[in-house]
């Protein structure tokens, strides 16, 4: 999809981060599929949390991620049932679960986080490091301000 330089509003911050999100996400989705890893990007990214640290709770996950607690709950039972993750009784918390990965998600990490290297690579191509140190510095603050305002 291309952007008209005569449109203000396919140049307004909110169109061009959406739009470059939604890229990003396709495109990681089609590389994980392309590659025979059977996870869509938004359950990449749960693994993603998984892999750094295990047995983490399933508001531990929806805070880490930014995603709802019913989002949390569709990836984290697809992800159950694909066999990827279990779901173990939090002995601190009775009321809440802890997530571990099975060693098939556990075995998914290294093609995956490979194809997730990639497609960042690919989503920066041509894009100096100094340009993506100030556009993350930005996208920062902008998230920032609005978490601090409540939007």
């Amino acid at each position: 999809m291309t952007t008209k330089k005569d449109d203000s509003s396919n140049q307004s911050i909110g169109y061009l981060t959406g739009i470059a999100y939604r890229a990003i996400n396709r495109t990681l989705s089609n590389n994980l599929k392309v590659a025979g890893n059977k996870i869509t990007s938004e359950q990449y990214g749960v693994l993603k949390q998984l892999w750094a640290k295990q047995g983490l709770t399933q508001l531990d996950i929806a805070k880490a991620t930014h995603k709802d607690k019913p989002g949390i709950t569709r990836l984290l039972n697809n992800l159950e049932q694909k066999g990827l993750i279990e779901r173990k009784v939090n002995k601190e918390d009775k009321r809440c679960n802890k997530i571990y990965l099975t060693k098939a998600g556990k075995d998914l990490k290294k093609s995956s986080v490979q194809i997730g290297t990639n497609t960042k690579d690919q989503a920066i191509e041509g894009v100096s490091e100094k340009e993506l140190e100030i556009c993350k510095k930005v996208l920062a603050q902008i998230s920032t301000n609005l978490e601090e305002n409540n939007i």
